[in-house]
């Protein structure tokens, strides 16, 4: 019926009312799509466009920051932006000048006038992709020539090239596709590219390439389209003097050409495209390097704190969003004043004072090539809270260039005239092409391997180390991750553990025959002035070892190795860092007569920088044993604070004994061997020790074989700092009392003028 009505209504009807009626049921429906879209359905849509248009890419490396406590925090580690600069060639204005700009950027970034020749070489071999038959030529015009041959190609780029199509590809795959022999289809590695430049037939073709790699036909046509390039990288992760060039160009560039300073056809902002990407970034470069250890290129943390807290520090992922055309390129690329990264932040606040840890290792570093040493290590801490001021160890590293460390150099007679002596220790290498490993030298790959002792010292041989020495070694944290022999610092923890058990006074006596038989041992004292009869207080202060048999004898295993266990030489001291290692005491069965004796004045036994800080720590606050900490309070974005405080561990010794122990150590920095670590004005307690490295079972005897070092608090009369030093193969002289206490007093006198602690009143 109504269809028959409406039938009857069309054939009556004139013309002109019929196309008024078609207009107007168009405009209605029109009206109500557009109703839908921006009103009733406008959040589905939007969603919508926001999903084909938005690019959000998540960045692990943004993360939170890592302060000092120097004055509410100094900057130790935090995310910046890096950017990427690529250009889009389909701009047509002034390429010449574009050419020569980019010329220059790339060159300020390849080969500053800081870097290494071989440096510079590297990074122009990887820009310019030449790795076989290149000539390296150390001139800048002869460099810039052949940047500007790549940057030339590159802004003049039409079409795209190079399209990435699949990934891990089995070798079945890869076998499949070199049948159909096709030379616009190339696998590199396990990942496939292509370039549709030289496809012919994309029909017949796509159809055979989708079936092997398992995915659909459509799909592996549109890969295959010819299309304009839009987008050409030209550096990635420029760095930031570079990046904040570049803005300030194009904003000055923008702002001429509003004034009408420059036609827009003479810019070449248009051109260029950057991308930001959030990298870590340390301020401080090379302070507290091995404290706290860096974030890689791929955004993997390592070791120290940024390991250690890495759930804290990557509290929430930063994300770069950006919208994109229909041809997925960056709308507005050069709208640099608009940040395009949103992160959240949680602060790590160390107990670092960035200025003692400054200090320390310029002491340290001046100290290492002073006394011709091959490394050095000085914790400082606070006796009373077991705050750390300062891990610090020399050589040290720059967190921003961390992998300069694998540059090597040619060993050459005028540097190492001595090897056998001037490379005791290092890592050296020899060519081998049997048992090697591939190392890198002026540009070329050659075949080395570790070099023995032997080769070391034979100044024919052709001889390679590394330019800082150690290689990724540097990256260690001594101070807690390498084990030494202590010596005669023991002797303070022997004397007081006699004291405390109330055996003796320091003024005892004891008969010093000078030497001891121990099984087929023979043990010695170092000092003619220990032979004869003096007190205990004598036997610490000339660093007497057969002082310290006589006491433990006394003692016996039992009691001393609790006393150890008590001042924590058995157990981590479980500071908030990784790569922490220890070594556990002997049970007593296992601890012979000969390891127990030795064990009193510090030989055969193994502790780190940082477990003998807070041993002195114990004597220096007058009783406890305190747990050492590097972290002070972590800030949450949503306002909590979780503060860390001193954690008392266990009583040690009575109060008495470190005030007894105290005194004896100031007394034997005032008039003894530690002398050489006396401050004029100050009451400081002070030990030295030099002790011999152990090679093969035996100790090395010949220059640069000890390990010299010193361990002291002060002021006496309220200690504010304990410093242990620890000074590796010094070849100027091997003995810590004269040159670790030098280097003692140095940071003492620092530290005493930075706390501001008057002079005592004569």
């Amino acid at each position: 019926m109504i269809k028959n009505k409406i039938l009857h209504f069309f054939y009556t009807s004139d013309r002109s009312t019929l196309i008024g009626i078609f207009f107007l049921l168009f405009f209605l429906i029109i009206a109500v799509k557009m109703f839908s879209y921006t009103v009733s359905n406008y959040d589905f849509y939007k969603d919508l466009a926001d999903k084909q248009q938005i690019w959000t890419v998540t960045v692990p490396v943004t993360r939170g920051t890592i302060y000092s406590s120097t004055d509410g925090g100094t900057v130790f580690g935090t995310s910046v932006n890096l950017y990427d600069i690529a250009i889009d060639p389909q701009v047509t204005w002034d390429k010449l000048k574009l050419t020569l700009f980019l010329t220059d950027i790339v060159y300020k970034e390849i080969c500053p006038d800081s870097q290494w020749r071989n440096d510079c070489e590297q990074k122009l071999r990887r820009f310019l992709g030449a790795w076989d038959d290149f000539e390296f030529i150390f001139d800048t015009d002869t460099i810039k020539e052949q940047i500007t041959e790549v940057i030339s190609e590159r802004v003049y780029r039409k079409r795209v090239t190079s399209v990435f199509v699949d990934q891990e590809l089995e070798q079945e795959q890869i076998e499949q596709l070199s049948t159909l022999g096709l030379p616009w289809l190339y696998p590199s590695g396990n990942f496939l590219y292509m370039n549709p430049e030289e496809i012919q037939n994309s029909d017949t073709t796509s159809l055979e390439v989708a079936k092997i790699l398992g995915t659909n036909q459509e799909k592996m046509k549109h890969l295959m389209r010819k299309r304009d390039v839009r987008y050409v990288p030209i550096l990635n992760r420029l760095s930031i003097d570079t990046s904040e060039y570049i803005k300030q160009y194009l904003d000055e560039e923008r702002q001429a050409i509003k004034k009408s300073l420059i036609d827009r056809d003479k810019s070449i902002g248009w051109f260029i495209i950057l991308t930001p990407n959030p990298n870590r970034y340390y301020p401080e470069q090379d302070v507290a390097s091995q404290l706290i250890w860096f974030v890689d290129k791929q955004a993997q943390w390592n070791y120290g704190i940024e390991w250690y807290f890495n759930e804290v520090l990557q509290w929430n992922n930063g994300k770069i969003v950006s919208r994109k055309d229909i041809q997925w390129r960056i709308i507005d690329p050069i709208n640099l004043d608009q940040s395009d990264i949103r992160w959240e932040w949680v602060k790590v606040y160390t107990t670092v004072d960035r200025n003692i840890q400054k200090k320390a290792e310029q002491i340290l570093a001046d100290g290492v090539e002073r006394y011709r040493a091959n490394k050095w290590t000085m914790v400082i801490l606070e006796p009373d809270t077991g705050r750390v001021l300062a891990l610090a160890n020399a050589p040290s590293y720059d967190l921003n260039d961390f992998s300069s460390v694998y540059e090597i150099e040619r060993v050459t007679f005028g540097k190492y005239p001595d090897p056998a002596i001037d490379l005791l220790g290092f890592p050296v290498f020899v060519v081998d092409s049997e048992k090697w490993d591939p190392f890198y030298y002026d540009g070329k790959q050659i075949l080395l391997r570790r070099a023995s002792r032997e080769e070391v010292a034979d100044p024919a041989l052709v001889k390679y180390k590394y330019k800082n020495d150690f290689w990724p070694l540097l990256y260690s944290n001594d101070a807690i991750s390498a084990l030494y022999e202590p010596g005669s610092i023991m002797k303070s923890i022997t004397v007081a553990v006699w004291i405390d058990t109330g055996e003796i006074s320091r003024w005892w006596m004891y008969n010093d025959i000078w030497k001891v038989t121990i099984g087929r041992f023979e043990i010695e004292n170092d000092s003619d002035k220990c032979f004869g009869y003096h007190s205990f207080a004598h036997a610490l202060n000339y660093s007497c070892n057969i002082g310290m048999i006589r006491i433990v004898q006394r003692l016996g295993k039992v009691l001393f190795r609790q006393y150890l266990k008590d001042f924590w030489f058995s157990s981590p001291t479980w500071i908030t860092l990784s790569w922490e290692t220890y070594v556990e005491l002997p049970t007593l069965n296992n601890w012979s007569d000969t390891k127990f004796l030795t064990n009193s004045y510090g030989l055969g036994m193994s502790t780190t920088p940082l477990q003998m800080a807070t041993a002195y720590g114990a004597l220096a606050n007058g009783w406890v044993y305190i747990k050492p900490r590097v972290i002070d309070a972590l800030e949450f974005p949503d306002g909590r604070r979780v503060e860390y405080k001193p954690e008392k561990e266990r009583r040690v010794i009575k109060e008495s004994t470190s005030q007894t122990m105290t005194s004896m150590l100031v007394a034997w920095i005032n008039s003894g061997v530690a002398r050489n670590g006396w401050v004029e004005g100050y009451a400081l307690a002070g030990k030295t020790w030099t002790s011999q490295i152990p090679y093969r079972g035996r100790y090395e005897e010949w220059i640069g074989s000890t390990v010299a070092s010193f361990a002291g608090y002060g002021p006496a009369e309220d200690p504010q700092f304990v410093i242990i030093v620890k000074l590796d193969r010094p070849r100027a002289n091997p003995y810590g009392w004269q040159t670790s206490a030098y280097l003692f007093q140095e940071m003492s006198e620092y530290l005493l003028q930075y706390y501001g602690i008057p002079k005592r009143e004569k």
